[in-house]
């Protein structure tokens, strides 16, 4: 029963899994490590609608467009637009009697709202009637259908009294701010309670919200690119982001294991067997980079897209494929390991056939495959899946460029 609840909620098939190790995705899986108060900062705020309206009109001034890289400077925010809120959006009806309990002096549900280092508010539970006061404002609709106060039926903003005006202005609404330095993983769990009312998200759909910018921009274009759809023999359906998990997690690893992942004060990033919390500092970092450092990345993933799938087929990160047509579903922690020797291997087509033949001496090997398999995001399993086990094939490969530079 509860592997059916994971498949409606989160998008997670433990019968016929699209990838080997989608329940890692899961917000309620067993927490790796363990957390304390201290880590942990959860605060009350307060805001009128004018203060949250003030922040929502500078958001919407610096947007940018949706397929290109920018540095605009996005601090003191407020991200209405995130993917947290996926339920119907609410009807004039609904948004006119929010307005109404408002001038009646009725309190209205608390919001939950999560606060990034630059003081932007991502929200969390609350888009709905956030989205009513600001079109409200913005005289996007006149008020219908109210019981009460009907005399200010069919009124937009502009048309009603003053006082009235300042009333909804000054409304306070009730938040409570999930703050840094929770990690991720706390966060996830926090959201998932939150959220039970509407579509439950998996890790990778609340990292996507939480992160938005370049980073969110990138797995974009490369989850829809025709060289990993290609490799991946369009295996993974983006519905629920799971192509975006491989693909991050492959570069995270690629950036850690060439020592080239950092904080935005040039500090190596180190990976300490929290997989969230890894990846949400993996987002930053391609959020705060130049823009000639992702597109490098981009060029390099697609490269190794290209280089496995004329070197291995369309297989290519499936452990078992059989005549009769049946394949194991697309194994996440292969796909890092090529993503990391595809990219070392870049242009260099003379090493096709060894790499062929080494890697399925690698798949049928009792250490990769224990490696893989439970705990497979360990410390001591991520070091030896990055660092030792691919080593043959990166030494062969430089070995290889040496050779033809002399």
């Amino acid at each position: 029963m509860r592997e059916s609840n994971n498949k409606e909620k989160y998008g997670i098939d433990n019968e016929n899994p699209e990838l080997d190790g989608e329940d890692s995705l899961n917000p309620e899986k067993e927490l790796s490590n363990i957390y304390t108060l201290e880590n942990i900062k959860i605060d009350p705020g307060y805001f009128s609608v004018f203060e949250l309206k003030r922040k929502y009109d500078r958001t919407k001034t610096q947007k940018s467009s949706l397929n290109e890289y920018t540095k605009i400077d996005k601090r003191n925010q407020i991200i209405l637009d995130s993917d947290f809120q996926r339920e119907k959006v609410w009807k004039r009806k609904q948004q006119s009697e929010l307005i109404e309990s408002v001038l009646m002096g009725l309190p209205i549900p608390i919001m939950y709202l999560s606060e990034d280092k630059f003081g932007n508010l991502i929200v969390v539970d609350g888009r709905q009637r956030l989205t009513a006061f600001f079109d409200y404002l913005d005289n996007k609709f006149e008020l219908t259908d109210l019981k009460i106060l009907s005399n200010l039926s069919n009124k937009k903003f502009n048309k009603i009294d003053p006082i009235y005006q300042s009333k909804i202005e000054d409304y306070q609404l009730i938040t409570q701010i999930i703050k840094p330095p929770t990690p991720d993983t706390v966060k996830f769990h926090v959201f998932d309670r939150v959220n039970r009312g509407g579509t439950s998200l998996n890790n990778q759909e609340m990292r996507n919200a939480l992160y938005q910018g370049n980073a969110t921009k990138l797995l974009e274009k490369l989850s829809k690119d025709q060289s990993f759809k290609t490799a991946t023999s369009n295996g993974l359906k983006p519905k629920r982001m799971k192509d975006k998990y491989i693909i991050l997690r492959s570069i995270a690893f690629y950036l850690w294991t060439e020592k080239l992942l950092t904080d935005d004060q040039g500090i190596l990033i180190e990976y300490e067997g929290d997989i969230d919390d890894f990846l949400g500092k993996t987002m930053e970092y391609l959020n705060f980079v130049e823009e000639a450092t992702l597109i490098d990345i981009e060029k390099n993933f697609k490269v190794a897209m290209r280089n496995a799938y004329r070197i291995l087929g369309e297989d290519a990160f499936r452990l078992t494929r059989s005549e009769l047509g049946n394949k194991s579903p697309i194994n996440m922690n292969v796909f890092e390991v090529l993503v990391y020797i595809m990219i070392t291997l870049g242009d260099n087509g003379n090493l096709d056939e060894i790499i062929k033949e080494k890697y399925f001496a690698l798949i049928v090997d009792d250490m990769f495959k224990d490696n893989i398999a439970n705990h497979r995001d360990s410390i001591n399993k991520v070091n030896d899946r990055l660092k030792k086990i691919p080593q043959e094939f990166i030494v062969l490969i430089r070995e290889d460029k040496r050779w033809l530079i002399v």
